[in-house]
């Protein structure tokens, strides 16, 4: 399918579907926000302070250290490798399409 017809079928789904597109903006920006200022609103109780204090106290004595591996290392690269390989062969794949 070339870009041109998925651009036309998007736009096509999005004047069909205005109340669907609308909801979906709405639904990002309450979730954006919430996730902004989840952090400051609970800055402000004085409850969730000494709470907070208590499970940080707990925290710093139960705190699992993550250590870098060489192995980790190895995975990471093989899969982003990997993952490369496949971008460049759908983008020539796509390129042979359009000519």
């Amino acid at each position: 399918m070339k870009y041109t017809k998925r651009v036309e079928i998007a736009k096509n789904f999005i004047n069909k579907n205005k109340l669907f597109t609308v909801i979906a903006i709405i639904t990002m920006c309450y979730l954006l926000c919430s996730f902004l200022f989840s952090k400051v609103n609970s800055d402000f109780s004085s409850n969730d302070v000494e709470i907070n204090e208590i499970q940080e106290t707990e925290e710093k004595e139960n705190i699992m250290r993550w250590q870098f591996y060489w192995s980790d290392l190895v995975i990471l690269a093989s899969g982003g490798g990997f993952c490369t390989i496949m971008i460049v062969r759908e983008r020539k794949k796509e390129r042979d399409n359009l000519q």
